[in-house]
Order: structure tokens, then C-alpha cells, then sequence
């Protein structure tokens, strides 16, 4: 599986790096999407704002905040997460149409499922590292593929994943932004708006 995801976000890189409009990409910007996951079993959903601020024109950060809910685990449980990030970023230009980015997070992590006479809690924290490319495919369509790593405490496997989307700009400013994730046992879809500096 985890092999099949290299693959694909490998490709999709490639095909990003061969799109042939001129490489005008900003990383000042701030998104909210609606999220969706499907976690074998647990399908939560909720909003995710999220920002990027470029200090310079290769180092940018980031931040984001998001609260998904499931209110039907197993047709008796509630599932909550909240989860927010802080990150650096660094971005190079590999062509005239596309860029090699690189980001570094820390993630914090807030879980919990209630049922009738009974709940648990869980906290973890860690990091996400990603890799990749994102170019453009049209003068108004951009492209992205990451391949990352995640880890964290309380005994958490570290897991691989790629990551993939697409935004069609509208204007200067505003755009439609779509995501996928492939985690080895998670797919999370994204669909935001985006507001561009």
C-alpha cells in the first residue's frame, strides 16, 4: 500500500513539474475547508482554517486548526478530535512553472469518544514532515504532491502518506481548493476556499 502511494504521488509530481505556465506561486494566504475522513469505522467530518505568512521569498510558516466529529461510531459512541499545527516551510523553484516545497510541523492532538456511562480522552503530539512538488497545470489551476512522515508519542507507529491537491483560482485572491491524504488506514478529503496575499 504505502509503496502505491510513492508511486502515485511520484507521478502526479511529475506531472506538475511539466505544466507549462510560469511559476507566479504565493505562500501568504488563509483557507478554511470542510473535512472529511474515512477511518475505517469512525467517519468524522468538521472545518479546518488554516494560514501560510512568507517571511521571505523561500522560508514561509504555517498554522492550522481543526475540529472533526463522528456522532455515530458504532451506532453508540460520539468521536471528537481537535487538532492544531505550527510549522516552517521552504520553497525553491525547480523550473518556470513549479516549485520543490518542503515543510516541517508540530502537531497536537486532542481525541475523545462518549458513550452512555462512559468516555476516554487521548493526547498526543508530535511532527509531520513533507516533501514535494506543487507547479502549475494552467495559468488559473495549480497542482500539489507530498509524500510525508508523521510520528507521535504515547507509542504511535510513525506512518508514511501522500498527500494531494488541486486549486483553481478565480482572481487574484480567491480560489477552490481540494485535498486528499492517503494514510495507510486513513483517507481524509479536504474542500476550502482560499484567500491569497
Amino acid at each position: 500500500m504505502k509503496k502505491t502511494l510513492i508511486l502515485l504521488a511520484l507521478a502526479a509530481a511529475s506531472f506538475a513539474a511539466s505544466a507549462s505556465e510560469s511559476n507566479n506561486i504565493g505562500y501568504t494566504h488563509v483557507q478554511l475547508d470542510a473535512v472529511y475522513a474515512d477511518a475505517e469505522g469512525v467517519y468524522p467530518w468538521g472545518a479546518r482554517p488554516s494560514g501560510s505568512y512568507a517571511f521571505t521569498d523561500n522560508v514561509f510558516a504555517t498554522a492550522s486548526f481543526g475540529r472533526v466529529k463522528d456522532d455515530d461510531v458504532g451506532g453508540y459512541a460520539d468521536y471528537t478530535n481537535k487538532t492544531w499545527s505550527l510549522g516552517v516551510g521552504f520553497n525553491n523553484a525547480i523550473g518556470a512553472n513549479a516549485d520543490w516545497v518542503s515543510q516541517l510541523q508540530y502537531v497536537n492532538t486532542h481525541a475523545k469518544e462518549e458513550w452512555d456511562g462512559g468516555h476516554w480522552r487521548f493526547r498526543s503530539t508530535g511532527y509531520n514532515l513533507s516533501t514535494g512538488v506543487l507547479g502549475h497545470v494552467t495559468d488559473k489551476l495549480t497542482a500539489n504532491a507530498y509524500l510525508g512522515y508523521e510520528d507521535y508519542n504515547h507509542q504511535y507507529d510513525g506512518d508514511f502518506y501522500a498527500d494531494f491537491g488541486m486549486g483553481y483560482a478565480f482572481n487574484k485572491t480567491w480560489s477552490l481548493q481540494g485535498g486528499l491524504k492517503l494514510n495507510e488506514f486513513v483517507e481524509t478529503y479536504s474542500l476550502g476556499v482560499r484567500a491569497s496575499f
